[in-house]
């Protein structure tokens, strides 16, 4: 931590603050050396543990590795995570981590600390030594709600193009049909645009793109003329439909509240 910039940064191993190893006036660290992967709930427990400092940034150190609900809700409450090696080699498993590792040299205070890095380079000749390296540009990250914006668009286009087609006989009228099926697009938009998390979205988005060919089969009069044999794949169709995105749904809804609260 020392290197990264944090000069004062003390270790206090073993305290009763339920989770800070090292202390520095702008950040807390945790260090922990486990057979098993982190889990969500020591990422808790460090949260909790900054109090109301949360000015300061939070680095979680491991020697194993971090469980996929630990490496969520780091993301969702930017807290930089570590993996480190008993030869001194340190591994940035996220962005706020790849942020504080890539820092420019001259944000930082140079100590005899061996250098943490996740790839070891040779020692630098003394031409070398007298400039300092150009720091990797750290990975640019998509915004949260970009995916379903995106969706969002794609049946913007197809509730604007499917209602004046040929094969399509809009029922009651085609600017009703067009209303109708902009409804869900024009939900994705509006939940891209205000989105701030990264949790799992594809279940939700995938059923809400099931559901929109239904409304689709239901407001087109043309596949419902005829006998009861012409409208059972129809039919078929939109049971299926319905029901696949319903269980997707909720499936997606359930396991994000089970990972919700508190497990400390």
């Amino acid at each position: 931590m020392r290197h990264w910039g944090y000069e004062d940064a003390r270790a206090h191993p073993g305290g009763t603050d339920g989770g800070i190893d090292v202390r520095s006036a702008r950040a807390l660290g945790q260090v922990k050396y486990q057979g098993s992967a982190v889990g969500r709930p020591e990422l808790q427990r460090l949260f909790g543990a900054r109090g109301r400092a949360m000015d300061k940034q939070l680095l979680f150190f491991t020697g194993s590795s971090y469980a996929a609900t630990a490496i969520e809700y780091a993301a969702e409450n930017g807290i930089a995570l570590f993996v480190y090696g008993l030869d001194g080699s340190m591994t940035a498993v996220n962005a706020p981590a790849r942020r504080i590792s890539t820092a420019p040299p001259s944000a930082r205070t140079p100590t005899s600390v061996r250098t943490p890095t996740s790839v070891r380079t040779p020692m630098p000749g003394p031409a070398a030594a007298s400039r300092p390296a150009a720091p990797p540009a750290p990975p640019k990250e998509s915004r949260p709600g970009i995916g379903r914006f995106v969706l969002g668009l794609v049946l913007v286009a197809v509730a604007l193009v499917i209602p004046g087609s040929d094969s399509f006989d809009p029922r009651p009228n085609r600017t009703l049909v067009t209303i109708l099926l902009l409804v869900i697009p024009c939900i994705l938009i509006l939940w891209g645009i205000t989105e701030k998390s990264r949790r799992r979205f594809w279940p939700t988005g995938l059923g809400l793109f099931l559901l929109d060919p239904p409304l689709a089969w239901l407001s087109n009069a043309r596949l419902w003329r005829g006998d009861t044999s012409e409208a059972l794949l129809p039919t078929t169709m939109t049971v299926l439909f319905v029901t696949v995105s319903v269980l997707l749904i909720r499936w997606n809804a359930r396991t994000g509240r089970a990972a919700a609260p508190d497990e400390s």
